[in-house]
């Protein structure tokens, strides 16, 4: 993983923190969560309820944010260097 990347952080009420991230420096989108891996790679809707897919980048991960605010999530957007000590990451 690149250091540099703009990250959603998602925590549900009954759980640990999620984290999100489109990879600036290679397009890929990443999650720190192996059960969210499955979810995000069939997809989500955006605020207009529009599909959007991991493909899709940037626009992808603004549609992550919205999804899981709409569902009550606490939502955290993050843009920031010097991330390099997750140790689990899957991409999606």
């Amino acid at each position: 993983m690149s250091r540099h990347a703009d990250i959603v952080a998602l925590q549900h009420q009954s759980g640990p923190v999620a984290l999100v991230w489109l990879d600036l420096s290679t397009g890929a989108v990443m999650t720190s969560h192996v059960g969210l891996r499955a979810t995000l790679c069939r997809g989500v809707k955006d605020w207009a309820g529009q599909a959007v897919y991991p493909k899709e980048g940037l626009r992808f991960l603004c549609a992550v944010y919205d999804y899981y605010f709409l569902r009550g999530y606490s939502v955290q957007w993050i843009s920031g260097s010097g991330l390099k000590d997750i140790h689990h990451t899957y991409r999606v």
